[in-house]
């Protein structure tokens, strides 16, 4: 009796089918794990957000802001660097250049790269707001960098001297290269190419290393700005109770946009037509805070703020100031 054969079933083939919408978001979820996982690997601290510099690395793109190669090799000009939950502000005058503060320790790289592409080798002044680790996080790299003529501390007698390993390399390295100090005190006044960096007050007696903040105005030819580190209340109200606060054109936000800073009575002395926050995406703190937003609204400022625009350059212009930005905006402001 002859042997039945098996039939062999074929398996019905059901095509996958993506619609466009789908294969978008497909596309859009396989880029953020990448970018996730780069800065993973690259140990970005999830409480201090991550900068633009860190996607900018991932995607092969330059992060200094569109049309830099335009400035005039006389520009006067301030960098706010995007350093993530940190501050690193260049001021420029021409060929001469002062650095206020470093960012942290992770923003070595991004730091370092900016000043390499502005083609920095030496700065006339270096400046320390603070001794927190987001200030100073990278000035030990800074100065084994390039080569810098004078430091500004903050005012020590003023509160507990500063023991973070991160404080004590960047003295010991300021030791070993010999470089000139100055205290900061209220009345100082450095030059820096046709500019003057002013101390308009040197911080108060407290136990908050934020409020050894001095603040600092920078006055350069058609350019006005003003900035306080980290200082909170207690130091804008100082300020407003000693000195003669100039009109600013630009304000780099106090203490990253806190509201236990940027008081509207320091806002409506000062009178910013730009205000910068410096701060990292997607920060931990909040920053910048709600209140802080309202009162810059209040005073009819116009917001930048790193975590959205990158590394930010406002300049001095025959029409007023330029602004350039890494996200690539850029406007005229005629001049008030």
């Amino acid at each position: 009796m002859a042997k039945r054969r098996k039939r062999r079933t074929r398996r019905k083939k059901y095509p996958i089918r993506i619609t466009f919408s789908q294969g978008i978001v497909f596309l859009l979820t396989a880029f953020c794990l990448v970018i996730g996982l780069r800065l993973g690997l690259n140990g970005q601290a999830a409480g201090g957000g991550f900068t633009w510099e860190d996607i900018y690395d991932v995607l092969g793109v330059s992060a200094r802001p569109q049309g830099l190669e335009n400035l005039p090799s006389d520009a006067q000009a301030v960098h706010f660097i995007d350093v993530g939950q940190a501050d690193a502000t260049l001021l420029q005058s021409g060929q001469e250049y002062c650095l206020v503060d470093a960012g942290e320790a992770s923003s070595e790289e991004a730091l370092l790269s900016y000043l390499d592409a502005q083609g920095i080798t030496r700065l006339k002044l270096l400046v320390m707001s603070h001794p927190h680790a987001d200030h100073i996080g990278s000035m030990q790299a800074v100065l084994e960098h390039v080569q810098v003529e004078q430091v500004l501390l903050p005012d020590f007698d003023k509160a507990p001297y500063p023991t973070t390993r991160t404080f004590e390399k960047v003295m010991d390295t300021i030791e070993e290269q010999n470089i000139p100090v100055v205290t900061a005190e209220s009345g100082q006044e450095f030059s820096i190419g046709e500019a003057t960096l002013s101390v308009l007050a040197s911080g108060v007696e407290t136990d908050n290393y934020n409020n050894l903040s001095q603040v600092l105005f920078y006055s350069a030819p058609g350019l006005r700005v003003m900035l306080t580190g980290d200082g909170e209340t207690e130091v804008e109200e100082d300020a407003l109770a000693h000195c003669e606060l100039p009109r600013a054109d630009v304000f780099k936000a106090a203490h990253h946009g806190s509201s236990t800073s940027n008081t509207l009575s320091f806002l409506q002395a000062i009178r910013p037509r730009y205000v910068v926050v410096s701060c990292g995406k997607d920060n931990s703190y909040g920053h910048p805070h709600k209140q802080a937003l309202q009162n810059f609204a209040m005073v009819g400022a116009q917001v930048l703020r790193t975590d959205e625009n990158g590394s930010v350059v406002i300049a001095a212009a025959e029409d007023g100031l330029q602004c350039y930005t890494a996200s690539g905006s850029q406007q005229a402001d005629s001049a008030a």
